[in-house]
């Protein structure tokens, strides 16, 4: 049986090369162990210690230096015996002397002023009687009986605890100035009221008193 030159040819070149591949190997890592160890050998040196001395320390001394107190000092006593001087006198007496102080009176108290109470101002002679009063003293105001006006004015006042008026004035007048304010204040001043009375008692009332003006 005759063999295949190519084919043994091809053969045994592979095997040559796998052979080659592996004995380059095994010299590269024969080479890099040597090196290495020649490296290592030739960065060795030997590290000398360093000399340790030992200085003697002597020892401290500590000074505590004791501080005297001052002397305390003396003070001078007086004879016990000698007599005080003072510029207090005191008499032994029996007498005192009183100041009289006059106390002033207390204020008059302002009398409280009511608007609604239990018992209202009661008018004497009702309401007839301002009307009959501005024609008794002809109160009427001439100009404005002169010019035929007519007018209405509101009278505000106080009663008193005797049912008398003060503080009377004026909160409206129609139509202003033609006299019917001061009208209405004279008849308002000359009117008697029964008191107001509060818890019965009697009481200052303040109240308001409208009056027409009118021509017959």
């Amino acid at each position: 049986m005759q063999k295949n030159l190519k084919f043994d040819l091809k053969h045994q070149y592979k095997r040559n090369l796998e052979l080659s591949a592996a004995l380059a190997l095994v010299i590269v890592i024969a080479l890099l162990m040597v090196f290495k160890k020649f490296d290592i050998a030739a960065n060795f040196k030997a590290v000398e210690a360093p000399a340790i001395e030992i200085v003697d320390i002597p020892p401290v001394t500590k000074v505590i230096r004791k501080v005297e107190a001052p002397p305390k000092p003396i003070l001078p006593v007086d004879d016990l015996e000698a007599p005080l001087e003072s510029d207090i006198l005191i008499d032994d007496t029996d007498e005192f002397v009183y100041t009289a102080i006059e106390i002033p009176p207390p204020p008059d108290e302002k009398p409280v002023r009511f608007e609604l109470v239990e018992i209202q101002p009661q008018l004497i002679g009702g309401p007839s009687a301002i009307a009959e009063y501005i024609n008794k003293h002809n109160l009427y105001p001439e100009l404005a009986r002169i010019t035929g006006v007519t007018g209405i004015v509101i009278i505000g006042f106080i009663v008193d605890k005797e049912g008398n008026t003060r503080d009377v004035y004026i909160i409206d007048e129609r139509p202003p100035n033609f006299g019917f304010g001061e009208a209405g204040v004279k008849a308002m001043k000359a009117m008697k009221f029964k008191p107001g009375m509060q818890r019965d008692k009697r009481v200052e009332v303040s109240m308001k008193q409208p009056i027409k003006f009118a021509l017959e």
